[in-house]
């Protein structure tokens, strides 16, 4: 087994990087934003 010398550089950044608004966001916005896709593709060609 090799021998652990701990001077080895760390590629992991020493805290979280922040998420943006938006990243945090997206995944409650998405759903409502395949809605509105799927009623403007509705109204468009069902006139519904």
């Amino acid at each position: 087994m090799t021998k652990n010398l701990g001077n080895a550089v760390r590629n992991a950044p020493k805290e979280p990087a922040r998420s943006s608004a938006l990243s945090r966001l997206a995944p409650a916005l998405f759903p409502l934003a395949v809605v509105a896709l799927g009623y403007l593709i509705g109204w468009q060609f069902f006139a519904f």
